[in-house]
Parts: structure tokens; C-alpha cells; sequence
């Protein structure tokens, strides 16, 4: 199968890009901190052959990938963001539009690379991420499935980046208004049920006999490309349902089917979104749409 030449270009420069090279090196190198501070700093007063000492691995598996997934919500904004910006900035943009590729596959291999990058991030992390498998727990099949959520949130992401550097002529502001949108999707929605929750804990103290019920805001964590990802930890580590019991804690909605398929529901509107976005990005970098 051919290889989509923008993806083949852009891969040839970040080979060749010590950036690429530094966001994997400082990756594994704090990997490599957390699992070291995490084993060794736990197992030091719980004992290395102590029953309770076989669930440090599993607490170390936990930190290193959410701070996998926190690293690729942090780097993909940066590359996707400036894909299509740069390419204007330098004039080469009508060069490559006037060749017999067409905005959707110049959009989709703009979207390749940064999943590259997202690859290489993985697979460079795995040979630290199985040291978990020695100890049981996590098989080869939860690894690749923890590789997938990442390879969600970088499509996800990484749609985010692609539109905001066509519908943005300078690099500079389409990666920060990259980042500002991200930002708020992963803090901001928390941020934002917190204070519905808060809201209600004032009207609980107001009424003794008042429930907490934050309502439709406990929707915004769909839109989290966390909530996706931390239920496909929970399923790998605990029951499945942390995510479900923890809506609870924001009101009744025990017969709510979004909620209790709640990671499942954010993976697939954060496909949709990521799809209308790279669409709309097609279009509009369309010379015949403008």
C-alpha cells in the first residue's frame, strides 16, 4: 500500500527535527523517574516480598501512562498546530495544493504525522511500560489497548490542531489556540462540573433535605478525551466502573445509558468531532470553496 506523501515528507523532517528527538528522550526520561520514585520509594518500607508490595507495579502502571497520555495532549498540539500554517508561511502551501493531491489527503497526512509522533512515543515508552508485565496484571493485550486510547486522543487532539492551523493564517496563534481548546476540554470541563458540584453542595446546605444534582453539566466530561482514556485504565485495573460511580457522586442518574457507558460515549463523540473537524479543514483549504 502507497504511503500518503505529505505523511511521508513530514515523517522524513521530524526524523530530522531534534525536536522529535528531545520530546522522546525527556518522554522516557520521566517515565523512567516515575517508575523508579514509585517502585523503589514504595516497596523500600513495604517490603519487596510483601503481599501489599505487588500492587506497587500496578500503581506505577497507572502514573507512567497517565503521564504518557499528558505528554501527548501536551506535544501533538504543537506539531499539529502549526501543519498547515507553516506550509502558508513558507509559500509552500499552493505548491503542494496545485499537485494531484486534494485537500483531504494533504489534511489526512498532516493528521498521520502527528499520529507518528504518537507512535513513536509508544512504542519508545514500552520497553519501561512492560516491566509491568513481569509482575502480572498487564499483558501484551493491555498494553495495545492503552496504546489505542492514546491513539485516540491523538486523533482527537490532533483534528483539533489541523482545523485550527487552516482556519489560522500564523503558526503562532493557531498552536496557542490549539492549546487554549485542549486545555479547556481536559481541565476546563472538570473545572466546570466542580463548580456545578460546589453550587450544589450550597444548596444542599441551604436545604438540608436537597440532593446534589449538577443536571446536564456532568455532560460536559463526554467532550474530556481523559474520561475515554482513565476508563480504559479502569478497565484494566479495577472493576470498570470508576468512572460510573464517580457521576453518582454528582447525582441520580442510575438509569442514565450515557453514563454507564460513559468512556464508550467520549470515544465515539470525540471520533465524530474529529471528524467534522478534519472535513470542515478539507473544505475550507479547498482553493475551489473560496
Amino acid at each position: 500500500m502507497r504511503l500518503n506523501p505529505v505523511f511521508e515528507k513530514e515523517m522524513k523532517r521530524n526524523s530530522r527535527s531534534s525536536r522529535i528527538s528531545w520530546i522522546i528522550f525527556v518522554c522516557n526520561l520521566l517515565l523512567a523517574v516515575v517508575a523508579f520514585v514509585c517502585y523503589f520509594g514504595e516497596s523500600s518500607h513495604l517490603g519487596y516480598l510483601a503481599p501489599v508490595s505487588y500492587s506497587v507495579p500496578m500503581n506505577c502502571y497507572i502514573l507512567m501512562t497517565y503521564l504518557l497520555f499528558i505528554l501527548v495532549v501536551l506535544s501533538v498540539p504543537a506539531i499539529a498546530g502549526g501543519s498547515i500554517s507553516l506550509e502558508r508561511e513558507k509559500k509552500t502551501l499552493d505548491v503542494l495544493l496545485t499537485t494531484n493531491l486534494n485537500p483531504w489527503r494533504i489534511i489526512t497526512g498532516k493528521l498521520e504525522a502527528s499520529l507518528g509522533v504518537v507512535l513513536i512515543l509508544t512504542v519508545s515508552a514500552l520497553p519501561v511500560l512492560s516491566l509491568i508485565v513481569v509482575f502480572g496484571g498487564i499483558g501484551l493485550g493491555g498494553l495495545l489497548l492503552m496504546a489505542g486510547g492514546l491513539l485516540l486522543t491523538g486523533i482527537f487532539v490532533g483534528s483539533i490542531g489541523i482545523f485550527c492551523s487552516v482556519v489560522l493564517k500564523r503558526t503562532t496563534l493557531a498552536t496557542v489556540l490549539s492549546y487554549v481548546i485542549v486545555v479547556f476540554l481536559v481541565v476546563g470541563t472538570c473545572a466546570c462540573t466542580g463548580l456545578a458540584y460546589y453550587a450544589g453542595v450550597q444548596q444542599q446546605m441551604a436545604s438540608a433535605y436537597q440532593q446534589i444534582d449538577i443536571g446536564g453539566a456532568i455532560y460536559l466530561l463526554l467532550f474530556n478525551p481523559f474520561t475515554s482514556f482513565a476508563g480504559i485504565i479502569s478497565r484494566q485495573l479495577g472493576n470498570g466502573r470508576e468512572m460510573e460511580q464517580l457521576c453518582y457522586l454528582f447525582g441520580n442518574y442510575g438509569q442514565n445509558p450515557l453514563i454507564h457507558y460513559l468512556p464508550e460515549a467520549s470515544a465515539v463523540l470525540q471520533l465524530l468531532i474529529s471528524a467534522v473537524l478534519l472535513v470542515t479543514a478539507g473544505r475550507k483549504l479547498n482553493p475551489l470553496n473560496k
